[in-house]
């Protein structure tokens, strides 16, 4: 169905009152503005295409870059629980032997340091410094 066609079946009041809306709808077609806080200054606002908001300030990448400075380890390892008591029954004992490192000569420097042995296989070893060439 064209325009024409709807146009013709409207009555003379139907097409005054469709007109008039068109008219009233194009004199209050503007963008809506959203309400601005007053402590937020104007200047340093800008607006969007689809109407929001955007505070510089708080999306700025350019923000002064705090420096990193070491602090005091204030953590204290103290151990397990020893006196809790579960009711499965006791804790099992922590008794597990530390690892064994292998000695092993690095094969692009020659200087011999020390691994886990389930890190070791095939003939070429490379020490920590030797890694990244």
């Amino acid at each position: 169905m064209s325009m024409n066609d709807f146009l013709s079946m409207l009555s003379k009041e139907q097409r005054l009152a469709l007109l008039a809306a068109l008219q009233d709808q194009d004199s209050t077609q503007t963008t809506p503005t959203p309400d601005v806080p007053k402590e937020v200054k104007q200047e340093n606002i800008s607006r969007s295409d689809s109407g929001f908001i955007i505070d510089p300030k708080k999306n700025s990448n350019n923000r002064r870059k705090e420096q990193v400075k070491a602090r005091k380890n204030e953590w204290v390892d103290q151990g397990e629980f020893r006196d809790t008591e579960t009711k499965y029954g006791d804790r099992s004992p922590r008794n597990r032997k530390p690892s064994k490192k292998i000695d092993v000569e690095c094969s692009v420097c020659g200087r011999s340091f020390e691994t886990d042995p389930k890190y070791v296989y095939g003939e070429y070893h490379r020490c920590s410094r030797c890694i990244g060439r």
